[in-house]
């Protein structure tokens, strides 16, 4: 017998819930205040509801990367305009009424952030209205795809094999493997460092590990290494405890990424007057069919957007934007000898570091740079569809995404002073110059030899941690889901999903166009959008929850703002 849809709750799944999948509970939560047609959220999520990548049991050295008051799971009239919102305390003032000592600028523990999702995620769940219920499958989803036919809908398998039969689905896995990530393939080769410190335990004190990458990863596999193995930075510097190992940097461009500036409560960035959604919309409309090439068509706006706040700016400071905004164009730079190298790469750190401390505000250098944070919006228009030619989409998510950022999304300035602190003690060293050729040695372990050094050098080590991790690949075992939409997903540039402007996944061709019941968002879609895998913010205007509303609202019966207010361009995520 067939099932009366309209007689039965509007059943809507979330499949992994993460931060993201919990800004769709608070959504919902927001959208079926009063009255209207009953509805079922099931919520299919093997571990803790919340947390997703971010676990409550790890040490209080590895850090967020987002100061503390930019983190919230609820929402407000700034970031929703037009749109019903679930208030609640945001990460910083529910650190307050844990007892947490807390500034508004804090890098704070990861495993707090893990404690306040896994908390919002209960108190949500106690201040559910009345026509709406929740349900936690506490399972995996092995498969996701439009239910096919004319009535729409979705199907979601469990890993046991039972089929979730709903109307929508929306697909929110974060980094989406199913299984934690396999141990190291090799005895002196870390493929995954996370979890840590477990998966670098095995280091013995006194080797030589080469980590590959200098982001933000490579600063959580340093501190496991360093202060996680009872190290101690000190007025004078670094005491070592004598059981860290010796640890080689080496990455492609050979310098370190920029340290994050110090910040004001206060700080709104200024609209912006030329990386705009309406100037993208002009360039659209010179083209045959609306993509863009983002190297002669965005790059510009971005150039005159970070130039256009340097009044009163002395050359030099004019010189390192420009200089900075162009570094990923011609490839790594020479240098002459490993020293000359060695000593460079610790002034570049040092004037980064006094300008980042200096800060956002005062540091004009830090301020024209911001703009890549800033108006992050405005380089999400040019990936929303149509967006970019296939050649300038790849441009776009490999070289372009780095120069972001190793600019404006490193590591807090305190990482990169201890850094400085930990090279000054012999524990850190520089690799051998830019882009390094890694080989395996006669006789056991690697060989990191230089290529962009006149005067060649090389340096052996025991070990190799890759740090620079790459956005997971679809695979049935690691990542089930992601598996299943490209079966039927058309595909875009680089393998990304294709989804509408909604986040709406595309049938392939040859699939038929079934009504839109298949929703991604988060990390699967990168990719298809830009940078959509964050937190959001308090008291702006937040794309995260925008999104989702334009996905969610029609359906449960609302209509949102689908807009951007003007001040959209001060979202600081």
């Amino acid at each position: 017998m067939t099932e009366d849809r309209a007689a039965r709750p509007l059943r809507i799944a979330v499949v992994g819930v993460g931060p993201r999948g919990l800004s769709v509970l608070e959504r919902v939560v927001s959208h079926t205040q009063g009255a209207g047609r009953p509805v079922e959220l099931v919520l299919v999520e093997p571990g803790e509801l919340g947390s997703g990548v971010h676990p409550a049991k790890q040490p209080d050295y590895l850090l967020l990367n987002t100061i503390a008051s930019q983190l919230t799971i609820y929402s407000d009239e700034q970031m929703v305009p037009g749109a019903p919102v679930t208030t609640g305390p945001d990460f910083l003032a529910w650190c307050g009424r844990q007892g947490v000592p807390a500034a508004f600028d804090d890098f704070l523990p990861r495993r707090l952030l893990a404690e306040y999702l896994q908390w919002a995620a209960e108190d949500l769940l106690g201040r559910l209205p009345e026509r709406l219920t929740v349900r936690h499958v506490a399972t995996a989803a092995r498969t996701v795809e439009p239910s096919g036919g004319a009535s729409g809908g979705a199907a979601v398998t469990l890993a046991d094999g039972t089929r979730l039969d709903v109307d929508l689905a929306v697909v929110t896995t974060g980094h989406g493997l199913a299984a934690p990530q396999a141990p190291p393939s090799a005895g002196d080769l870390i493929d995954a460092p996370y979890p840590l410190p477990d998966q670098v335990e095995g280091v013995p004190a006194g080797a030589t590990v080469a980590l590959l990458g200098t982001g933000l990863t490579a600063m959580d596999v340093i501190a496991a290494l360093t202060v996680g193995r009872g190290g101690e930075f000190t007025d004078e510097g670094y005491a070592p405890s004598g059981r860290e190992p010796r640890i080689v940097l080496a990455n492609r461009t050979g310098w370190l990424p920029r340290a994050r500036p110090t910040t004001t409560r206060e700080r709104r960035a200024a609209p912006a007057a030329h990386l705009t959604r309406e100037a993208v919309a002009r360039l659209r409309e010179r083209t045959g069919d609306g993509r863009l090439d983002f190297r002669r068509d965005i790059e510009p706006l971005v150039r005159s957007e970070a130039l256009g706040r340097l009044a009163g700016a002395t050359p030099e400071e004019v010189a390192a934007v420009e200089r900075q905004l162009s570094s990923h164009h011609g490839g790594p730079e020479r240098c002459a000898t490993y020293e000359d190298y060695a000593r460079q790469l610790r002034e570049r750190a040092r004037e980064d570091l006094a300008e980042a401390r200096r800060g956002l505000g005062t540091s004009r250098v830090k301020e024209a740079l911001e703009v890549l944070r800033d108006h992050r919006e405005g380089l999400r228009a040019a990936l929303d569809p149509p967006g970019l030619t296939e050649e300038s989409h790849r441009y776009f998510m490999g070289a372009y995404t780095a120069l972001v950022n190793r600019t404006v999304i490193g590591p807090q300035k305190e990482r990169i002073d201890e850094l400085l602190r930990l090279m000054d003690a012999g524990v850190v060293v520089p690799g051998p110059g830019p882009d390094p050729a890694l080989e395996r040695a006669e006789g056991g372990g690697w060989t990191l030899a230089s290529t962009l050094l006149d005067t060649p050098h090389s340096l052996h080590v025991d070990l190799v941690v890759r740090a620079n991790l790459a956005w997971p690949a679809a695979d049935p075992e690691s990542d089930p889901v992601a598996d299943s939409l490209r079966a039927w997903a058309a595909l875009g540039p680089g393998g990304s999903l294709r989804l509408d402007r909604d986040g709406f996944a595309v049938p392939r061709e040859g699939h038929p166009p079934a009504p839109r019941a298949v929703a991604v968002f988060g990390p699967p879609a990168e990719g298809a959008s830009y940078y959509n895998h964050y937190v959001p913010s308090p008291h702006v205007w937040s794309r995260a929850l925008t999104d989702l509303d334009r996905v969610l609202g029609p359906v449960l019966g609302r209509v949102p703002a689908v807009g951007s207010p003007r001040g959209e361009q001060q979202a600081t995520q």
